[in-house]
């Protein structure tokens, strides 16, 4: 999709592997911007490879023109073909510091955060060659400038990206969408990030990674407040149920799920990990 003349918005379809017999279909964007040269934000899983380069061509550029890449967070389906971009393009990497370990050593990020089928999502870590900083502003070409935000809570790192000219905010993970899995690292910051783009007055169209553009501003308020009612949900039903002493691993958060009328496989160690953050 053509935002403007220069910065598209891809879709790049994927499936998690929940068992051998069971997957759930996802999509995540990822932003290409046709300066001279490409700039991309986030990279998809492993298997996107193919449709960002597909993509490119078909849009009369070379992979070769590939300068930069910038990774909102260190999440797989962010952060997957990084690696195989960059060992062919020899394009810079940028991320905030605060995922450097997940985003250069993916075993870490396995163990620490083990989301089904991991290594069909990635499987080789990439190294970081500049970290991005907040309110760092980065020109992407004439009259396109990138100013940074970070936006901690869905992971401590992650980062929202203001087109200044275009009056364009690409939020990443950092906006809840209703009934989606939970899966943040800090409930409060993830709070406090979304009061910071509600707040925020120099947007007119709100990107994320998990739905199309928001280009009207009655959508953008719909949207966000749908995000709220929802974290609001899950924590007063989290703080309901996270008492006392579990009887078995995973037995809160199976409460908490089925009291919240969500699939049965957000019953899992990640989930349980967000809802836990609730009660600090």
């Amino acid at each position: 999709m053509k935002l403007t003349g220069k910065i598209h918005l891809l879709r790049l379809d994927f499936q998690i592997s929940l068992n051998p017999n069971e997957k759930i279909d996802r999509f995540v964007n990822c932003i290409i911007i046709f300066g001279k040269k490409i700039t991309l934000i986030d990279t998809g899983t492993k298997s996107s490879l193919l449709k960002i380069f597909n993509y490119i061509k078909e849009n009369g550029r070379d992979i070769s023109d590939i300068g930069t890449v910038i990774l909102s967070h260190s999440h797989p389906d962010h952060i997957g073909s990084a690696a195989q971009i960059k060992n062919t393009t020899r394009c810079q990497i940028l991320a905030h510091e605060s995922e450097k370990n997940w985003i250069e050593n993916i075993e870490i990020q396995n163990k620490e955060r083990p989301v089904p089928g991991f290594y069909q999502l990635v499987d080789q870590p990439v190294k970081i060659d500049a970290f991005l900083e907040h309110d760092l502003e980065i020109q992407a070409d004439e009259n396109i400038t990138m100013k940074i935000i970070h936006s901690p809570g869905h992971s401590r790192g992650s980062v929202n990206i203001l087109f200044l000219e275009d009056r364009i905010l690409f939020t990443a993970d950092s906006i809840p969408v209703k009934n989606d899995i939970p899966n943040y690292d800090n409930f409060h910051d993830l709070v406090n990030s979304l009061d910071c783009i509600r707040t925020r007055r120099d947007y007119e169209i709100l990107l994320t990674s998990w739905t199309p553009a928001i280009t009207k501003p009655k959508d953008v308020e719909m949207f966000l407040d749908e995000g709220e009612r929802y974290l609001k949900a899950l924590d007063e039903t989290v703080k309901n149920v996270y008492a006392g002493e579990e009887s078995e691993p995973l037995d809160f958060c199976r409460k908490a799920i089925v009291q919240l009328k969500l699939p049965d496989f957000y019953i899992n160690p990640i989930v349980d990990r967000a809802f836990k953050g609730h009660r600090i």
